[in-house]
């Protein structure tokens, strides 16, 4: 009697194995098509212009990395909490006469980035939105001096390699 009440037991024990299993994969193929339903959708309106953005990139040559040392220094007002800035930067280009003019107007890059260091202010610097709108002002001033200056060629990037305020 009891053979038969395990074997029983045995056996619905089975039964809802099988059924949780059923359940959860049910569960995988509606989400799953839930997921690929959207992506469809979505993927139709932007097929087009994904291919033409494909289509846009353009293969760049070597990098070119000007560095600007020495590292700039500069005081900050009297009155700001902070005594003085410090940054050390490369410029990226991807084209060598670009380089070029880099280096030939180094002297006069650093000191317009002289002037712009000592016009900033520590609070604003210490927030991730001070230092990127920095790095813009930075590289619209070294695009300026070769659009002036220079060939006129696309200064890609400014990246400031070290950045301290004391």
């Amino acid at each position: 009697m009891v053979d038969k009440e395990e074997a029983g037991a045995a056996n619905n024990q089975g039964r809802n194995k099988k059924k949780i299993m059923l359940l959860v994969v049910a569960a995988l193929l509606l989400i799953g098509g839930t997921v690929a339903g959207t992506l469809i959708l979505i993927g139709t309106d932007n097929a087009g212009e994904l291919q033409e953005n494909l289509v846009k990139v353009e293969l760049k040559e070597d990098p070119f990395y000007v560095d600007l040392k020495p590292a700039f220094t500069v005081n900050l007002d009297p009155e700001d909490s902070v005594g003085f800035l410090q940054i050390s930067m490369k410029i990226l280009t991807f084209n060598e006469d670009v380089a070029a003019d880099l280096e030939k107007h180094k002297p006069l890059i650093r000191n317009n980035l002289i002037v712009l260091f000592g016009k900033q202010k520590s609070l604003v610097l210490r927030a991730p939105e001070g230092k990127e709108k920095l790095q813009k002002d930075v590289l619209n001033m070294v695009q300026s001096v070769i659009n002036n200056f220079g060939s006129g060629g696309e200064v890609d990037n400014v990246f400031f390699t070290d950045f301290v305020m004391q």
